[in-house]
């Protein structure tokens, strides 16, 4: 059985460049408006997670560097182990 996604109307101003671009693609891509800003945003927020993960990475590594408790069996590692 398939899940029925529900949606939600909204409405926002562009400017009218964005407007006539998106008037373009929308013909160049024969998709609708609707389909081609979900898309955008859809991308949009997968790029701000990655942003976020790639902060929390950076954050983690630092810890790990200056943090003796998490590198203190590293010493037994071989010199060849990555």
């Amino acid at each position: 059985m398939a899940t029925q996604v529900s949606y939600d109307r909204i409405t926002f101003s562009l400017p009218h460049s964005m407007n006539v671009t998106l008037d373009s693609l929308k013909q160049e891509l024969q998709s609708s408006k609707s389909d081609i800003i979900k898309q955008a945003i859809e991308y949009f927020v997968k790029q701000k997670e990655e942003e976020k993960l790639a902060r929390a990475v950076e954050l983690m590594a630092k810890e790990y560097e200056s943090n003796d408790e998490l590198t203190c069996l590293t010493d037994l590692d071989p010199e060849d182990f990555q």
